[in-house]
């Protein structure tokens, strides 16, 4: 079974019409669900959750040392937008800067995703992440570019996998 798409997917997969406004609802519930089971599993074991909350404000923390949390959110917004990207869904509204930026790391909550590396030129960066997915024991660890376009905006120009 394939990992949920984000809600930015299914908007542009609606806008474009490759699926329909009921099967767009059915799937925008999944993401609620999902989204409501995670706050519940919080509120049932508050201290795992403080714990991730307090990784995730560190990684977030380690990141902004090195990167104006404008690009830190421009990256997590492209990579959001890299279709068969499985963290997509969890990144997807990256760009608002009302929802706190350790929010988008999940350092020890499956799914997992870090970011181990970014270096940020003025018209590429490279991102080295490591993520889980679902029925898999493992991390993937992969090395994403990203270029500007005419317009100044982050999209894929290359990924590929690190080996461990």
């Amino acid at each position: 079974m394939s990992a949920p798409l984000s809600p930015r997917q299914l908007f542009n997969m609606l806008d474009s019409g490759r699926i329909s406004r009921e099967e767009f609802r059915v799937r925008m519930k999944d993401c609620a669900e999902e989204i409501i089971t995670e706050m519940e599993e919080d509120h049932l074991n508050p201290v795992a959750a403080f714990l991730e909350q307090i990784l995730s404000r560190r990684a977030a923390s380690k990141l902004l040392r090195h990167h104006e949390e404008k690009v830190i959110r421009e990256v997590l917004q492209a990579l959001s937008e890299i279709e068969d990207f499985q963290p997509a869904r969890w990144l997807w509204n990256a760009a608002h800067p009302h929802i706190p930026l350790h929010a988008f790391f999940r350092s020890k909550r499956e799914p997992v995703f870090r970011i181990v590396a970014l270096e940020a030129l003025p018209q590429l960066v490279t991102v080295n992440v490591e993520y889980s997915t679902q029925g898999s024991d493992g991390l993937v660890r992969e090395q994403i570019r990203l270029r500007r376009d005419r317009r100044s905006q982050l999209g894929l120009e290359r990924r590929q996998l690190v080996p461990d």
